[in-house]
Protein backbone atom coordinates (compact mmCIF):
# COMPACT_ATOMS: atom_id res chain seq x y z
CA UNK A 1 0.00 0.00 0.00
CA UNK A 2 1.47 3.58 -0.92
CA UNK A 3 0.74 7.44 -1.39
CA UNK A 4 -0.40 7.85 2.46
CA UNK A 5 -1.33 11.74 2.62
CA UNK A 6 0.04 13.17 5.38
CA UNK A 7 -2.03 15.83 5.41
CA UNK A 8 -4.82 13.23 6.52
CA UNK A 9 -2.70 11.30 9.23
CA UNK A 10 -1.86 14.21 11.47
CA UNK A 11 -5.11 13.83 12.24
CA UNK A 12 -4.57 10.31 13.44
CA UNK A 13 -4.28 11.51 17.09
CA UNK A 14 -7.51 12.01 17.20
CA UNK A 15 -8.88 8.59 16.24
CA UNK A 16 -6.32 6.89 18.38
CA UNK A 17 -7.83 8.79 21.64
CA UNK A 18 -11.08 6.89 20.40
CA UNK A 19 -9.65 3.38 20.12
CA UNK A 20 -11.48 1.06 21.50
CA UNK A 21 -11.44 -2.89 21.35
CA UNK A 22 -7.84 -2.57 19.36
CA UNK A 23 -7.26 -5.20 17.38
CA UNK A 24 -3.47 -5.18 18.70
CA UNK A 25 -2.84 -4.72 22.45
CA UNK A 26 0.69 -4.35 24.10
CA UNK A 27 3.38 -6.55 22.70
CA UNK A 28 4.67 -9.66 24.81
CA UNK A 29 7.65 -11.48 24.50
CA UNK A 30 8.52 -14.22 21.93
CA UNK A 31 10.75 -17.54 21.65
CA UNK A 32 13.45 -17.55 19.18
CA UNK A 33 16.26 -19.37 18.75
CA UNK A 34 19.26 -17.97 17.10
CA UNK A 35 20.55 -19.46 13.72
CA UNK A 36 23.99 -20.24 13.00
CA UNK A 37 27.13 -17.79 12.43
CA UNK A 38 27.70 -16.14 9.07
CA UNK A 39 30.47 -15.16 7.05
CA UNK A 40 28.81 -11.13 6.64
CA UNK A 41 26.86 -11.30 9.78
CA UNK A 42 28.69 -7.72 11.37
CA UNK A 43 27.91 -6.39 7.78
CA UNK A 44 24.26 -7.38 7.91
CA UNK A 45 23.97 -6.38 11.99
CA UNK A 46 26.02 -3.41 11.42
CA UNK A 47 23.46 -2.40 9.15
CA UNK A 48 20.42 -3.07 11.41
CA UNK A 49 22.79 -1.17 14.53
CA UNK A 50 23.54 1.71 12.05
CA UNK A 51 19.24 2.17 11.38
CA UNK A 52 17.84 1.70 14.99
CA UNK A 53 20.17 4.35 15.83
CA UNK A 54 19.07 6.63 13.45
CA UNK A 55 15.58 6.22 14.41
CA UNK A 56 13.88 3.22 13.56
CA UNK A 57 11.69 1.69 16.31
CA UNK A 58 12.75 -1.95 15.12
CA UNK A 59 14.45 -4.00 12.39
CA UNK A 60 13.84 -7.59 11.62
CA UNK A 61 15.98 -9.28 8.73
CA UNK A 62 16.77 -12.54 6.66
CA UNK A 63 19.30 -13.05 4.28
CA UNK A 64 20.06 -16.04 2.31
CA UNK A 65 23.02 -15.76 0.21
CA UNK A 66 26.03 -18.52 -0.45
CA UNK A 67 26.74 -18.13 2.91
CA UNK A 68 23.67 -19.62 4.51
CA UNK A 69 20.41 -18.08 5.97
CA UNK A 70 21.36 -14.56 8.62
CA UNK A 71 18.62 -13.38 10.99
CA UNK A 72 18.87 -10.28 12.51
CA UNK A 73 17.73 -7.84 14.60
CA UNK A 74 17.67 -4.69 16.50
CA UNK A 75 15.05 -2.27 18.03
CA UNK A 76 12.09 -2.50 19.92
CA UNK A 77 8.50 -3.89 18.62
CA UNK A 78 6.96 -1.97 21.62
CA UNK A 79 8.92 0.66 23.12
CA UNK A 80 6.63 1.64 25.89
CA UNK A 81 6.95 -1.76 27.07
CA UNK A 82 10.77 -2.35 26.05
CA UNK A 83 10.10 -5.48 24.19
CA UNK A 84 12.75 -6.21 21.77
CA UNK A 85 12.13 -6.97 18.29
CA UNK A 86 12.55 -10.19 17.63
CA UNK A 87 12.56 -12.21 14.74
CA UNK A 88 9.31 -14.48 16.42
CA UNK A 89 7.07 -11.10 16.74
CA UNK A 90 4.65 -11.11 13.43
CA UNK A 91 4.29 -7.72 11.85
CA UNK A 92 2.42 -6.03 9.07
CA UNK A 93 3.66 -7.55 5.61
CA UNK A 94 1.21 -4.53 3.94
CA UNK A 95 1.07 -5.15 0.54
CA UNK A 96 2.84 -8.48 0.31
CA UNK A 97 -0.27 -9.43 0.68
CA UNK A 98 -1.09 -8.29 -2.91
CA UNK A 99 1.30 -11.35 -3.90
CA UNK A 100 0.10 -13.92 -2.07
CA UNK A 101 -3.66 -12.93 -3.21
CA UNK A 102 -2.00 -12.94 -6.95
CA UNK A 103 -0.37 -16.49 -5.77
CA UNK A 104 -3.75 -18.21 -4.79
CA UNK A 105 -4.94 -16.79 -8.20
CA UNK A 106 -3.20 -18.29 -9.94
CA UNK A 107 -3.53 -21.63 -8.29
CA UNK A 108 -6.86 -21.34 -8.90
CA UNK A 109 -6.62 -20.57 -12.57
CA UNK A 110 -4.14 -24.01 -12.37
CA UNK A 111 -7.10 -25.42 -11.43
CA UNK A 112 -8.82 -24.20 -14.11
CA UNK A 113 -11.52 -22.80 -11.72
CA UNK A 114 -10.71 -18.94 -13.14
CA UNK A 115 -8.64 -17.06 -15.81
CA UNK A 116 -6.80 -13.76 -14.97
CA UNK A 117 -8.21 -13.18 -18.27
CA UNK A 118 -11.39 -12.94 -17.18
CA UNK A 119 -13.19 -9.77 -17.11
CA UNK A 120 -14.04 -8.59 -13.67
CA UNK A 121 -17.45 -8.07 -14.56
CA UNK A 122 -18.11 -11.64 -14.42
CA UNK A 123 -17.78 -12.22 -11.15
CA UNK A 124 -18.57 -8.64 -9.65
CA UNK A 125 -22.61 -7.26 -9.29
CA UNK A 126 -23.26 -4.78 -12.01
CA UNK A 127 -24.35 -2.16 -9.45
CA UNK A 128 -21.17 -1.80 -8.62
CA UNK A 129 -19.10 -2.31 -11.87
CA UNK A 130 -21.49 0.69 -13.00
CA UNK A 131 -20.42 3.16 -10.71
CA UNK A 132 -16.33 2.66 -10.59
CA UNK A 133 -14.75 4.07 -13.75
CA UNK A 134 -13.18 1.30 -16.17
CA UNK A 135 -14.70 -1.35 -14.39
CA UNK A 136 -16.51 -2.76 -17.15
CA UNK A 137 -13.30 -3.15 -19.60
CA UNK A 138 -10.88 -4.48 -17.23
CA UNK A 139 -9.93 -8.09 -16.69
CA UNK A 140 -8.21 -9.62 -13.65
CA UNK A 141 -4.54 -9.64 -15.20
CA UNK A 142 -5.17 -5.47 -15.27
CA UNK A 143 -6.35 -5.90 -11.86
CA UNK A 144 -2.69 -7.58 -11.14
CA UNK A 145 -0.61 -5.53 -13.10
CA UNK A 146 -1.92 -2.38 -12.22
CA UNK A 147 -2.87 -1.13 -15.77
CA UNK A 148 -6.98 -0.64 -15.40
CA UNK A 149 -6.17 3.30 -14.38
CA UNK A 150 -8.17 2.80 -10.56
CA UNK A 151 -8.44 5.80 -8.63
CA UNK A 152 -6.76 4.62 -5.62
CA UNK A 153 -8.39 4.18 -3.03
CA UNK A 154 -5.43 5.24 -0.26
CA UNK A 155 -5.24 8.56 -2.02
CA UNK A 156 -8.51 9.45 -0.80
CA UNK A 157 -9.04 12.11 2.36
CA UNK A 158 -12.85 11.06 2.76
CA UNK A 159 -11.23 7.34 3.57
CA UNK A 160 -8.91 8.18 5.98
CA UNK A 161 -11.38 10.73 7.62
CA UNK A 162 -13.55 7.78 7.73
CA UNK A 163 -10.63 5.27 9.19
CA UNK A 164 -10.07 7.91 12.06
CA UNK A 165 -13.34 8.41 13.25
CA UNK A 166 -13.31 5.05 13.34
CA UNK A 167 -9.78 3.36 13.30
CA UNK A 168 -10.68 -0.01 14.45
CA UNK A 169 -13.41 -0.66 12.30
CA UNK A 170 -13.49 -3.99 10.33
CA UNK A 171 -13.99 -2.82 6.30
CA UNK A 172 -15.81 -4.73 3.48
CA UNK A 173 -14.86 -4.25 0.09
CA UNK A 174 -18.10 -2.93 -1.21
CA UNK A 175 -17.77 -0.21 1.56
CA UNK A 176 -14.10 0.71 0.70
CA UNK A 177 -15.46 0.84 -2.98
CA UNK A 178 -17.81 3.59 -2.19
CA UNK A 179 -14.80 5.78 -1.95
CA UNK A 180 -13.47 5.24 -5.37
CA UNK A 181 -17.76 5.50 -7.22
CA UNK A 182 -17.55 8.10 -9.16
CA UNK A 183 -13.90 9.28 -9.22
CA UNK A 184 -12.06 10.09 -12.39
CA UNK A 185 -9.81 6.89 -13.47
CA UNK A 186 -6.04 7.75 -14.24
CA UNK A 187 -6.04 6.68 -17.58
CA UNK A 188 -7.85 4.24 -20.18
CA UNK A 189 -7.28 0.57 -19.34
CA UNK A 190 -4.16 -0.87 -20.59
CA UNK A 191 -2.97 2.70 -21.98
CA UNK A 192 -0.65 3.38 -18.78
CA UNK A 193 0.24 1.71 -15.51
CA UNK A 194 -0.35 3.06 -11.98
CA UNK A 195 -0.21 1.15 -9.03
CA UNK A 196 -3.42 1.11 -7.39
CA UNK A 197 -5.02 -0.48 -4.04
CA UNK A 198 -8.26 -0.82 -5.88
CA UNK A 199 -7.18 -3.15 -7.91
CA UNK A 200 -6.53 -5.88 -5.59
CA UNK A 201 -10.01 -5.13 -3.64
CA UNK A 202 -11.20 -6.34 -7.34
CA UNK A 203 -9.43 -9.17 -7.49
CA UNK A 204 -9.98 -10.20 -3.85
CA UNK A 205 -14.13 -9.82 -4.74
CA UNK A 206 -13.66 -12.31 -7.82
CA UNK A 207 -11.74 -15.04 -5.82
CA UNK A 208 -14.32 -15.03 -3.20
CA UNK A 209 -17.32 -15.49 -5.61
CA UNK A 210 -15.28 -18.19 -7.60
CA UNK A 211 -14.38 -19.75 -4.06
CA UNK A 212 -17.79 -19.55 -2.60
CA UNK A 213 -16.13 -18.25 0.46
CA UNK A 214 -13.61 -15.46 1.77
CA UNK A 215 -10.21 -15.61 -0.07
CA UNK A 216 -8.54 -14.68 3.68
CA UNK A 217 -9.92 -18.56 3.95
CA UNK A 218 -8.06 -19.95 1.18
CA UNK A 219 -4.93 -18.12 1.96
CA UNK A 220 -4.75 -20.10 4.79
CA UNK A 221 -6.41 -23.09 3.71
CA UNK A 222 -4.10 -23.55 0.63
CA UNK A 223 -1.11 -21.31 1.26
CA UNK A 224 -0.02 -20.70 4.82
CA UNK A 225 -1.04 -24.09 6.96
CA UNK A 226 0.48 -26.49 4.07
CA UNK A 227 3.42 -24.71 4.40
CA UNK A 228 3.76 -24.02 8.02
CA UNK A 229 3.21 -20.72 8.04
CA UNK A 230 2.37 -20.54 11.78
CA UNK A 231 2.85 -17.20 12.47
CA UNK A 232 1.02 -15.42 9.69
CA UNK A 233 -2.14 -13.63 9.98
CA UNK A 234 -4.95 -11.77 8.16
CA UNK A 235 -5.99 -8.67 10.01
CA UNK A 236 -9.79 -8.03 10.03
CA UNK A 237 -10.44 -11.57 9.21
CA UNK A 238 -8.92 -13.23 12.16
CA UNK A 239 -7.54 -12.36 15.24
CA UNK A 240 -3.53 -11.29 15.84
CA UNK A 241 -1.74 -12.95 18.84
CA UNK A 242 -0.21 -10.75 21.80
CA UNK A 243 3.50 -10.96 20.23
CA UNK A 244 1.85 -8.86 17.12
CA UNK A 245 4.56 -6.00 17.06
CA UNK A 246 3.46 -2.26 17.76
CA UNK A 247 3.94 0.46 14.38
CA UNK A 248 4.93 3.56 14.57
CA UNK A 249 4.55 6.60 12.54
CA UNK A 250 5.80 10.48 13.42
CA UNK A 251 2.70 12.75 12.70
CA UNK A 252 4.18 15.93 13.42
CA UNK A 253 7.56 15.06 11.53
CA UNK A 254 9.33 16.31 14.77
CA UNK A 255 10.83 13.60 15.33
CA UNK A 256 8.23 11.90 17.98
CA UNK A 257 7.06 9.15 16.95
CA UNK A 258 3.41 7.79 17.98
CA UNK A 259 1.72 3.98 17.97
CA UNK A 260 -0.66 4.08 15.04
CA UNK A 261 -1.13 0.31 15.29
CA UNK A 262 -4.70 0.02 15.72
CA UNK A 263 -5.29 2.84 12.78
CA UNK A 264 -6.69 0.04 10.16
CA UNK A 265 -6.51 1.12 6.44
CA UNK A 266 -8.65 -1.45 5.31
CA UNK A 267 -6.85 -4.72 6.20
CA UNK A 268 -8.38 -8.23 5.01
CA UNK A 269 -9.51 -7.19 1.40
CA UNK A 270 -7.01 -8.08 -0.44
CA UNK A 271 -4.64 -5.02 -0.84
CA UNK A 272 -2.87 -5.14 2.82
CA UNK A 273 -3.71 -6.77 5.88
CA UNK A 274 -1.18 -9.85 6.23
CA UNK A 275 1.13 -9.75 9.62
CA UNK A 276 3.63 -12.75 9.66
CA UNK A 277 7.62 -12.88 10.37
CA UNK A 278 10.77 -13.55 8.04
CA UNK A 279 10.95 -17.06 8.43
CA UNK A 280 7.36 -17.74 7.50
CA UNK A 281 7.67 -15.32 4.12
CA UNK A 282 10.54 -17.70 3.39
CA UNK A 283 8.61 -20.43 3.38
CA UNK A 284 6.35 -18.64 0.94
CA UNK A 285 8.89 -17.23 -1.48
CA UNK A 286 9.82 -20.91 -1.18
CA UNK A 287 7.37 -22.63 -2.70
CA UNK A 288 6.37 -19.84 -4.62
CA UNK A 289 9.51 -18.88 -6.72
CA UNK A 290 12.44 -21.23 -5.98
CA UNK A 291 10.33 -24.27 -5.82
CA UNK A 292 7.59 -24.08 -7.57
CA UNK A 293 5.67 -25.93 -5.04
CA UNK A 294 2.39 -23.90 -4.86
CA UNK A 295 2.32 -22.78 -8.82
CA UNK A 296 4.16 -23.84 -12.16
CA UNK A 297 7.25 -22.71 -13.41
CA UNK A 298 4.90 -21.30 -15.90
CA UNK A 299 2.74 -19.59 -14.07
CA UNK A 300 5.29 -17.45 -12.53
CA UNK A 301 7.09 -16.89 -15.43
CA UNK A 302 3.53 -14.61 -16.36
CA UNK A 303 3.42 -13.30 -12.89
CA UNK A 304 7.35 -11.72 -13.67
CA UNK A 305 6.03 -9.99 -16.64
CA UNK A 306 6.96 -6.45 -15.49
CA UNK A 307 6.50 -3.87 -17.35
CA UNK A 308 7.57 -0.01 -16.42
CA UNK A 309 5.99 2.08 -13.76
CA UNK A 310 8.71 4.68 -12.57
CA UNK A 311 12.57 4.86 -12.39
CA UNK A 312 12.43 2.69 -9.48
CA UNK A 313 9.59 -0.20 -9.89
CA UNK A 314 8.31 -2.48 -12.64
CA UNK A 315 5.13 -4.15 -12.36
CA UNK A 316 4.06 -7.78 -12.66
CA UNK A 317 0.85 -9.67 -12.28
CA UNK A 318 0.62 -9.56 -8.58
CA UNK A 319 4.48 -8.88 -8.24
CA UNK A 320 6.93 -5.85 -8.56
CA UNK A 321 10.85 -6.14 -9.83
CA UNK A 322 12.57 -3.29 -7.29
CA UNK A 323 16.22 -1.08 -6.93
CA UNK A 324 16.78 -0.43 -10.21
CA UNK A 325 17.16 3.30 -9.73
CA UNK A 326 20.49 2.16 -8.28
CA UNK A 327 21.17 -1.19 -8.92
CA UNK A 328 21.21 -3.73 -11.94
CA UNK A 329 20.99 -6.06 -9.42
CA UNK A 330 17.20 -5.42 -8.67
CA UNK A 331 15.03 -7.68 -7.30
CA UNK A 332 11.64 -9.39 -7.47
CA UNK A 333 9.05 -10.32 -5.35
CA UNK A 334 7.25 -7.36 -3.57
CA UNK A 335 7.22 -4.65 -0.99
CA UNK A 336 4.76 -3.60 1.98
CA UNK A 337 3.84 0.07 2.68
CA UNK A 338 1.05 0.73 5.50
CA UNK A 339 0.62 3.69 7.76
CA UNK A 340 2.99 2.31 10.79
CA UNK A 341 4.50 -0.41 9.31
CA UNK A 342 7.18 -1.68 5.97
CA UNK A 343 8.07 -4.42 4.84
CA UNK A 344 10.07 -6.08 1.48
CA UNK A 345 10.30 -9.86 0.01
CA UNK A 346 12.44 -9.95 -2.80
CA UNK A 347 15.18 -12.66 -4.48
CA UNK A 348 17.61 -11.31 -6.64
CA UNK A 349 18.04 -13.73 -9.70
CA UNK A 350 21.25 -11.81 -11.01
CA UNK A 351 23.24 -12.78 -7.85
CA UNK A 352 22.80 -16.36 -7.80
CA UNK A 353 19.33 -15.97 -6.32
CA UNK A 354 20.20 -14.16 -3.52
CA UNK A 355 17.35 -13.57 -1.02
CA UNK A 356 16.13 -10.59 1.24
CA UNK A 357 13.39 -9.95 3.83
CA UNK A 358 13.07 -7.27 6.41
CA UNK A 359 9.89 -5.92 8.47
CA UNK A 360 10.39 -2.44 9.95
CA UNK A 361 7.67 -1.44 12.46
CA UNK A 362 7.62 2.19 10.99
CA UNK A 363 5.15 3.54 8.36
CA UNK A 364 8.16 5.27 5.36
CA UNK A 365 5.55 6.47 2.53
CA UNK A 366 4.53 9.26 4.35
CA UNK A 367 6.84 12.75 4.15
CA UNK A 368 8.70 12.47 7.54
CA UNK A 369 12.27 12.82 8.94
CA UNK A 370 12.61 8.73 9.18
CA UNK A 371 11.24 8.24 5.41
CA UNK A 372 14.91 8.51 4.01
CA UNK A 373 16.31 7.17 7.03
CA UNK A 374 14.41 4.27 5.87
CA UNK A 375 15.18 4.38 2.37
CA UNK A 376 18.80 4.70 2.90
CA UNK A 377 18.63 1.53 5.20
CA UNK A 378 17.25 -0.39 2.48
CA UNK A 379 19.53 0.40 -0.61
CA UNK A 380 22.65 0.01 1.89
CA UNK A 381 21.35 -3.57 2.82
CA UNK A 382 20.49 -4.44 -0.69
CA UNK A 383 23.98 -3.54 -1.92
CA UNK A 384 25.29 -5.34 0.69
CA UNK A 385 23.64 -8.05 -0.13
CA UNK A 386 24.19 -8.17 -3.73
CA UNK A 387 27.68 -7.07 -4.23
Amino acid sequence: MRSIHLKVIVLALIGLLSCKDPDIGPTSDCTFTDFPSHPKASIYQGIVDKYVKKGLPGISVLVRDEGGTWIGYGGKSDIARNIPFLPCHPSKAASITKFMVGTLTFMLQEQGRISIDDPISKYIDPTIISRVANADKVTIRNCLQHTTGFYDLITDSEFYLAVLNNPNKNWDAEELLKFVYGKDPYFPPNEGVEYSNTNTIFVGMCLDKVLGYPHGQALREMIWDPLGMTNTYYQGREALPNTTAQGYYDLYNNNTIVNVSNIITGSGNGYGGVFSTTQDLLKFMDAVYYNNILISKASLDVMMDFIPEDERNDLGVGMMRKFKNFTTNTGVGHSGRDLGYSADLFAFPSRNNRLMIFFVNYGTDGETNLRQVFLDFEQELVLAITQ
